[in-house]
């Protein structure tokens, strides 16, 4: 993760502790994948606007919390609880970055076993909608599919040419897409609900009560 430890690193700020810089930079990176698109230029570029946005509103969050907490007077019982509060949401949110780090780390570990890198995401999400429902549907027969799950999990390869035969799909579609297709099957296939939540519309592939059916 050196482009999420390096703008983590770069945000510089008295109110928010590296690591929950850090935090902040993974999710932001999670959901800039989903909604980046050519048009908006670099990802790079795209991803440090919004991981400046974020770091700015959380602090801006942070300034008003403590402005509130401050107002309080220091033998009160609201500041007793306030603080309380303030030290259970940084263990949640250390919690969540932890669970988070890990989460990225078995993934990235994973989808290396078939040839893709975490830093290939953003490159090989396919842009148009159509292409999208392609690798959802070859994901899908991957999964629920007896044959094609025990080549792709057993031999470490996308079946993409009994995929192309049976799905009716173009071998060059399958294999222009084939890292996004396989990433979509280890995503839905694994342990990974915290990565999931920032990618709503991969349950859409197959209905949720099939899911790690094999």
């Amino acid at each position: 993760m050196p482009l999420l430890k390096k703008q983590a690193g770069a945000a510089a700020s008295g109110i928010l502790e590296y690591e929950d810089r850090l935090s902040l930079a993974m999710l932001t990176f999670i959901s800039c994948v989903r909604q980046y698109t050519e048009k908006r230029g670099s990802f790079i570029s795209f991803f440090s606007v919004c991981f400046h946005n974020r770091i700015t509103d959380e602090i801006r969050r942070q300034n008003l919390y403590l402005k509130n907490v401050q107002t309080l007077t220091p033998d009160s019982a609201e500041l007793e609880t306030a603080a309380g509060k303030a030290s259970l949401d940084a263990y949640d949110r250390e919690q969540e970055r932890l669970s988070l780090c890990e989460e990225i780390d078995r993934l990235s570990e994973a989808i290396g076993v078939y040839g893709v890198a975490w830093k290939d995401l953003p490159r090989i999400c396919p842009k148009q909608p159509r292409a999208k429902a392609t690798c959802r549907q070859a994901a899908a027969a991957v999964l629920l599919n007896p044959e094609f799950h025990a080549m792709f999990f057993g031999q470490k390869k996308l079946p993409q040419a009994q995929l192309a035969s049976a799905l009716f799909l173009s071998p060059k579609t399958l294999e222009k897409h084939r890292k996004y297709i396989v990433t979509l099957i280890i995503l839905l296939s694994g342990d990974y609900p915290g990565i999931r939540a920032f990618l709503p519309q991969y349950r859409e592939v197959i209905p949720i009560e099939d899911w790690n059916c094999h």
